[in-house]
């Protein structure tokens, strides 16, 4: 479970910055200028969705101490999949961040998956 929750703070950071393969998860974080706090956030949002099997369509997330706020919202399936789109509003920003990551279910849990 551990692994799985890195990995998918990873993703989020890595689809949320600039590509930056080489860089490390602490650099690819603070170019996109979403707190570690702020990704936990938004993998709480998406796992309220993928518990209620998308049926909740959308799910808001907000950060006092950052300003960031954003929501995230089933897209799509593809097959047993669903897409999750998320938008993230850094704090004083028009300009949303865009994620789109696709789940997939996996013996009652959900996995991320390419």
């Amino acid at each position: 479970m551990r692994f799985s929750r890195f990995l998918t703070a990873a993703a989020v950071a890595a689809l949320v910055a600039a590509p930056a393969a080489a860089n490390p998860l602490s650099r690819i974080l603070a170019k996109s200028g979403l707190t570690p706090q702020d990704t936990n956030l938004m993998r709480r949002a998406e796992q309220a969705l993928l518990a209620e099997g998308g049926s909740g369509q959308r799910a808001r997330w907000n950060n006092p101490d950052s300003g960031a706020q954003g929501e995230v919202r089933v897209a799509g399936k593809e097959g047993d999949c669903l897409l999750l789109q998320h938008q993230a509003y850094l704090k004083d920003s028009q300009d949303a961040k865009q994620v789109r990551r696709k789940f997939c279910p996996s013996g009652g849990d959900w996995l991320l998956s390419q």
